[in-house]
């Protein structure tokens, strides 16, 4: 198991984080003047530039075509994802709805989430969330969600391109929480099919790690888990990049725990859902 900086800076708020894995147990609504600092610092500045979005490797999807030029402003955006502690503080404070809760039952996804958990999981990412509750933390904390082009620009590093947040080696237990060879033991066991790893090494986490476990992932900037751990909500709905095609749908970056695949963890890939969508792999993470 290996924890960074990332992680010591939400000490600052562990007693209250305590609290907030407490609430994921037995919640009670208290409405509170605004977050504390811990949840509404911890965040990196991205320095304005343009980049080439998306990819024209053959073996990326249609959807990541064609690479075109892009300019994005200078932003923040959150070192980690919003952890179970933090999002529970934002439901104390009655500004958030509860996330899909944990239950123990053979073959439903909510086996994987982590609020509620019986092992509290209180520096894990805050799962199971949909997208309006995503923006309900943001907006609360005083950010919002990040755009996909902001994402992207931040995961692959500006103008460098960056293929994985961390460079253009590919994936290995130590750089980030996909699928592991703990992965598919753990989705068999609770009844789900499972598929070959990603990499025949352990991660140590065969669901969900502490946010901030895989400095070695880190991006150019300092950002962590932009690749692994869970899928995050954007701000930003659906439109292939020629602009034949738009849906009702918001995109995800940044592939999951799940993750079996090397495609779905690049920073170019994109994934999207109805904004109603709660599922095990789904969390998030703010910009402002």
């Amino acid at each position: 198991m290996r924890f960074s900086p990332a992680v010591d800076a939400l000490a600052v708020g562990l007693v209250v984080g305590l609290v907030g894995a407490e609430c994921a147990t037995t919640c009670t609504t208290t409405r509170m003047s605004g977050p504390a600092e811990w949840i509404r610092g911890n965040m990196v500045e991205i320095p304005a530039g343009s980049f080439g979005m998306g990819c024209d490797d053959a073996t990326a999807s249609d959807n990541q075509k064609p690479v075109h030029a892009v300019t994005v402003a200078s932003f923040r955006l959150d070192r980690t994802e919003v952890t179970v502690a933090a999002y529970g503080e934002c439901v104390r404070a009655g500004r958030c709805s509860e996330p899909e809760a944990f239950r123990d039952e053979r073959g439903n996804y909510r086996s994987f989430c982590n609020w509620r958990h019986p092992q509290g999981r209180a520096t894990h990412p805050a799962n199971c969330v949909d997208f309006q509750q995503a923006t309900s933390f943001c907006t609360w904390a005083g950010k919002r969600l990040p755009s996909e082009e902001e994402w992207e620009y931040a995961a692959r590093g500006g103008a460098e391109g960056r293929k994985y947040p961390w460079g253009n080696d590919e994936p290995n237990e130590t750089r980030l929480n996909a699928c592991g060879n703990e992965c598919p033991r753990n989705l068999a066991a609770k009844g789900f099919p499972s598929a070959p790893p990603l990499y025949p090494a352990s991660d140590g986490w065969p669901e969900t790690a502490p946010v901030g476990s895989f400095p070695a992932g880190a991006s150019k900037d300092g950002v962590l888990d932009l690749a692994g751990n869970v899928w995050e909500w954007t701000g930003s709905l659906f439109a292939t990049y020629d602009g034949s095609r738009t849906e009702n749908k918001r995109v995800l970056r940044g592939g999951s725990w799940g993750g079996g695949d090397a495609r779905t963890e690049r920073t170019t890939n994109r994934f999207r859902l109805d904004a109603t969508t709660r599922a095990q792999f789904l969390g998030f993470r703010c910009a402002n």
